[in-house]
């Protein structure tokens, strides 16, 4: 077996585990997931180009990434307070407090010429 194709396999694996820990008691959603990533790693199995075989593993990676960084769960404990399911991986941004007093730049108007 080739090295390229055991880092695809290797991949693969890494990208099911991540889709279980991300979705975790999501059962509607790891099963779609699931599927998702067993069509695109099925679609491009018979790859041969060594190029396009490391830029779809590179696509992977970024897919990981992305999962564990961007996805939070959100649960509903009562009709208007929900739960968020943040780990350590989760991407936090800071939240700017809105200015009222900003001066905001005047909007821009558009010209429309009705040359034909």
């Amino acid at each position: 077996m080739s090295s390229l194709r055991r880092e695809a396999l290797r991949w693969y694996k890494i990208l099911q585990r991540t889709k279980n820990e991300v979705f975790s008691g999501d059962y509607r959603t790891i099963t779609a997931a699931r599927q998702r990533i067993r069509d695109e790693f099925v679609k491009n199995k018979d790859i041969k180009d060594e190029k396009a075989i490391k830029e779809k593993i590179q696509i992977a990676k970024d897919v990981d990434v992305e999962l564990r960084r961007s996805v939070v769960q959100a649960v509903r404990k009562q009709p208007t307070l929900f739960e968020a399911r943040i780990t350590p991986d989760t991407r936090k941004l800071d939240n700017v407090m809105f200015d009222p007093d900003a001066e905001l730049p005047p909007p821009r108007s558009k010209k429309c010429s009705d040359k034909k």
